[in-house]
């Protein structure tokens, strides 16, 4: 049996090619992919943004159903809500387990997502057997140093494909917990004024996030009327239009909604170097800034060190998630009030994948999501 995968040659082109259905090993299973989310990590790709070994086949927000499975596969995998078996919905960690032998695995073990070694589903080639090394694909390869997660038949089917997303989500807000003292204004706590720059899929789960874990006021930032206008329905207090203000004047209306000392928290989700440099002037003295927005580099901007020190500041980077994350989103996407269904905009045949890529950042266009198997 042949299977369709859309394949990236070289960036900027996309082929729909066919391969062989594999077998999967005793330790392995054979997913088939019944939706996959485009990230904006995919579009870098298509851009040339990534140094990555093509051809690829990319995608790796995946919900899909157990197709086949090896018979040792629940014993080797890290199988969470299982044992699994065909039939079963499921969604897999693109990051696969450790290596638990390079430097960062022996060193801190506790950061994961710093293993050297790791094979990430829709970053890896696809030249050699089993080939379906990605998602955008109408099966994939899942081999057995992976994490797979059973879903929960009380999660809504057109929330699954949000688990990725709502990972890096939940690890933003998480990371602007540390160092957790919240009581003497350390970390994120209840009640707190947070800042999230960039109103893009993940800065709207970011909004969302902080909406159900008790944040105070809630200002959401962005350039795009119609994504300021979602952030309210995430939650947001108050948005603020970047194109049609200055940045003193986003300063001075932070300031005046913090009892004139800036937000707590800051969340980049924008990925532009200059709102960096911004979230830096918005947060208040012994505040935290969190960095989720740069997965790929997009340059460089001009910062003062000095503002960092006489701020007090913490600054911390977001790189994915540890697997268990998951979990997390499964739980959050289960009990969530926000109206996640909305931020999900269109559906797309694999066929369309190219047209789905060039959509993505467009006004009204959120998380586009690839059925492989709809005509």
């Amino acid at each position: 049996m042949q299977v369709q995968a859309a394949v990236m040659p070289t960036p900027g082109q996309i082929e729909i090619r066919e391969f062989e259905k594999p077998t999967p090993a005793d330790d392995a299973l054979l997913l088939q992919v019944d939706q996959v989310g485009i990230c904006g990590s995919d579009k870098h790709m298509y851009l040339g943004h990534t140094n990555l070994n093509f051809p690829v086949i990319p995608g790796h927000e995946v919900v899909g159903t157990v197709a086949e499975i090896g018979k040792d596969a629940n014993q080797v995998m890290n199988v969470m809500g299982g044992p699994i078996k065909v039939g079963d919905p499921v969604t897999v960690v693109p990051g696969s387990k450790n290596c638990g032998k390079c430097y960062y695995c022996l060193r801190f073990p506790h950061r994961p997502t710093l293993c050297t070694n790791r094979t990430i589903y829709g970053f890896s080639n696809c030249e050699t057997p089993p080939h379906l090394t990605g998602e955008f694909s109408e099966y994939t390869y899942i081999h057995g140093n992976s994490w797979v997660f059973k879903v929960s038949a009380g999660i809504p089917e057109e929330l699954r494909v949000l688990t990725e997303p709502v990972a890096v989500a939940t690890r933003a807000v998480e990371r602007a917990h540390a160092p957790g003292v919240p009581q003497v204004g350390a970390g994120y706590g209840i009640g707190n004024s947070v800042a999230v720059l960039g109103c893009g899929p993940i800065g709207l789960l970011v909004v969302a996030v902080l909406r159900s874990t008790g944040a105070g006021t809630i200002i959401a930032t962005d350039i795009v009327d119609s994504r300021l206008d979602m952030a309210k329905n995430m939650g947001a207090d108050v948005v603020i239009n970047v194109g049609e203000t200055s940045p003193e004047q986003r300063l001075e209306q932070v300031q005046d909604l913090t009892s004139g000392a800036g937000a707590d928290i800051v969340i980049e989700c924008a990925g532009l170097p200059s709102v960096f440099a911004e979230a830096i002037d918005l947060v208040r003295r012994g505040g935290k800034v969190i960095e989720v927005g740069h997965y790929t580099d997009s340059g460089s901007v001009n910062v003062r060190p000095h503002q960092i020190c006489n701020k007090d500041l913490d600054i911390c980077g977001v790189w994915a998630y540890p697997q268990i994350q998951f979990q997390t989103a499964l739980d959050f996407l289960e009990r969530t009030r926000a109206p996640l269904k909305d931020l999900i905009t269109h559906h797309l045949p694999l066929a369309r994948l190219e047209e789905g890529l060039q959509m993505l950042g467009e006004e009204g266009v959120y998380k586009v999501v690839i059925e492989p198997h709809a005509n």
